[in-house]
């Protein structure tokens, strides 16, 4: 049997992995846009968001939240005086 798969309550600019695996049913409205994704990569997020039972916009803003967090914490894209 198919789990039910869930939105998580947290800001989706805030929105991070462990946030996908608290049960939690309060929605917030949230804007999205489409994006391009390579299908080898598609089929990898396919596959955590089933195993998480979460929607694959989900975790790919997970994903991506956690890369910018990172990114951030290096300096990457930072401007140094």
């Amino acid at each position: 049997m198919k789990r039910a798969r869930k939105a998580p309550d947290v800001p989706l600019t805030q929105l991070k992995f462990k946030d996908l695996v608290r049960q939690d049913s309060n929605q917030q409205e949230r804007k999205l846009v489409n994006l391009k994704v390579p299908a080898d990569v598609l089929a990898r997020v396919h596959h955590l968001a089933r195993k998480l039972g979460v929607t694959k916009t989900s975790a790919i803003i997970a994903l991506l939240n956690e890369g910018l967090q990172e990114a951030h914490r290096r300096g990457v894209g930072v401007k140094k005086k």
